[in-house]
C-alpha cells in the first residue's frame, strides 16, 4: 500500500531469514482460498502473471526464482525490504523498475485485510501484474513522474491518491463483468468479496476526482472507482500529469 510500503534501498535487509512453516501455511491459506475465485473476481492479467511467474503454489515462492522469470519479461524485479518509510523511496524504486516486498507474513486472523503490507500483499498481490509489459511500463513512468514532485507535497499527494484508487484499489469493467484490478484488493481474501458485493460506493473513473479523494489505510475502502477498461488507465496518463501539475 502506497502510504506504508514506500521504502528506500537503504532499508534492504542484509540477509532475509527463511520463512517459518506457519508463515508458509498462511500464504497457502490465501492461495487455496483465492484460487477457485480468481476468474470471477480478478482481471485476467493477474492470473496470467501468476502463471508466467510460476507463483500459484501453496508455499511462499523463492523471490530469486520469481525474479528470474520476471526480468526477461519486463525488466522488473522484486526486492525484500525491512522498513516502512515515505513515498519518495517507493516511487524511486518504481522508476528503477523495482518493487519493494515486505519480508514478513500477516497473522492468520488478518487474512481478510491487513493495513500493513506483507509478502502476501506485495509479492502475491502486486508482482504478477508486473509480468505484463504495458502495466510495467506504466508503473515505471509513474515513478518517474512522481520523482518530479518530491519537494511539492500537495502535488505528490495527488499522485498518491491516484495510485491508491487505481493500482491499489481500482475496479475495472470487462466483457465478462466487473473485476478487481487493484493489487491491494487482489491480496485480500475479504476485500475481493467486499469490493464486488455492492456494499462500497463505486464511482465512475474520473482523474480529477480521484486525485482529490482522500483514503484511509486502516479499513476496507468505503468508496472505490471503476475503470471502463484497463486501457483507459494508461490513456489517462497525460490528463493525470495536467491535473497534478495545476
Amino acid at each position: 500500500m502506497l502510504q506504508s510500503v514506500a521504502v528506500t534501498t537503504s532499508s534492504l535487509p542484509p540477509g532475509p531469514r527463511p520463512f517459518s512453516a506457519e508463515e508458509h501455511a498462511t500464504w497457502g491459506d490465501v492461495v487455496r482460498t483465492q484460487r477457485p475465485r480468481r476468474s470471477q473476481q480478478l482481471v485476467p492479467m493477474f492470473e496470467a502473471g501468476l502463471r508466467a511467474l510460476d507463483m500459484d503454489h501453496e508455499t511462499i515462492p523463492s523471490l530469486a526464482a520469481v525474479n528470474a522469470r520476471l526480468a526477461p519479461l519486463t525488466g522488473w524485479q522484486g526486492v525484500f525490504v525491512k522498513g516502512l518509510e515515505d513515498a519518495r523511496g517507493f516511487y524511486t524504486l518504481l522508476a528503477e523498475k523495482t518493487f519493494p516486498i515486505g519480508h514478513f507474513v500477516r497473522d492468520r486472523e488478518d487474512l481478510d485485510y491487513t493495513p500493513e503490507p506483507d509478502i502476501v500483499h506485495d509479492l502475491y498481490g502486486h508482482v504478477p501484474f508486473y509480468a505484463d509489459r504495458t502495466y510495467a511500463e506504466y508503473c515505471e513512468a509513474y515513478g518517474r513522474l512522481a520523482r518530479r514532485y518530491f519537494t511539492e507535497p500537495e502535488r505528490l499527494r495527488r499522485l498518491e491518491r491516484y495510485f491508491w484508487f487505481t493500482l491499489e484499489f481500482g475496479l475495472v469493467e470487462t466483457p465478462v463483468g466487473r473485476r478487481v484490478f487493484g493489487a491491494g484488493i487482489a491480496s485480500s481474501v475479504g476485500e475481493c468479496v467486499y469490493a464486488l458485493s455492492g456494499e462500497p460506493e463505486v464511482l465512475p473513473f474520473d482523474v480529477e476526482r480521484i486525485c482529490a479523494q482522500e483514503f484511509r489505510i486502516d479499513q476496507m475502502q468505503k468508496r472505490l472507482f471503476v475503470l471502463p477498461s484497463v486501457e483507459a488507465l494508461y490513456a489517462s496518463f497525460d490528463e493525470l500529469k495536467r491535473v497534478v501539475a495545476r
